[in-house]
């Protein structure tokens, strides 16, 4: 959980804080750390910045992909971990078959519809597109957060 003080250093930085908000964040850290205050050094708050910030940008990551898409079709369809696996599941299956059976395929839109197996593979490449852009856009955010060398680059990190 962040605290009120790592909140306050990932909106604003740290050139705000005053000697007590700091020595809460070298307390707070040194606690997390298991050391002692005085062994916080400024790389160290540093660091903690970058963690704190890599971290919200995994959940951020997270969220995106499991909001999931618009298809080039116009409708919505999920992405959660759930549909993902059910989505190998469904291209395993038309892998092995040549069969012409319409595809049932839950969107967020329009509920249940019939895909034919070119529209369905259509669907699952937009998919993982969609995954795959999303995570390289955010491992390119945390690429710039760890070469960040101020708390002020840090928070100009924006999604």
């Amino acid at each position: 959980m962040i605290t009120r003080i790592e909140q306050q250093m990932l909106d604003k930085g740290i050139s705000s804080f005053t000697q007590y908000d700091m020595n809460t964040l070298i307390v707070r850290i040194a606690d997390k750390l298991g050391k002692l205050p005085y062994e916080i050094t400024e790389d160290v708050i540093l660091q903690h910045h970058k963690n704190l910030k890599n971290d919200l940008l995994s959940e951020a990551c997270e969220e995106e992909i499991i909001k999931g898409f618009t298809a080039s079709n116009g409708h919505v369809y999920r992405t959660n971990r759930d549909d993902q696996v059910n989505m190998i599941g469904q291209k395993d299956i038309l892998d092995d078959t040549d069969s012409a059976e319409p595809i049932k395929w839950r969107t967020e839109d329009a509920g249940w519809i019939d895909h034919t197996k070119d529209e369905w593979l259509q669907i699952y490449k937009e998919a993982f597109d969609f995954k795959k852009s999303t995570l390289l856009k955010y491992a390119s955010l945390k690429d710039q957060v760890n070469n960040a060398t101020t708390h002020d680059e840090i928070v100009k990190i924006t999604v």
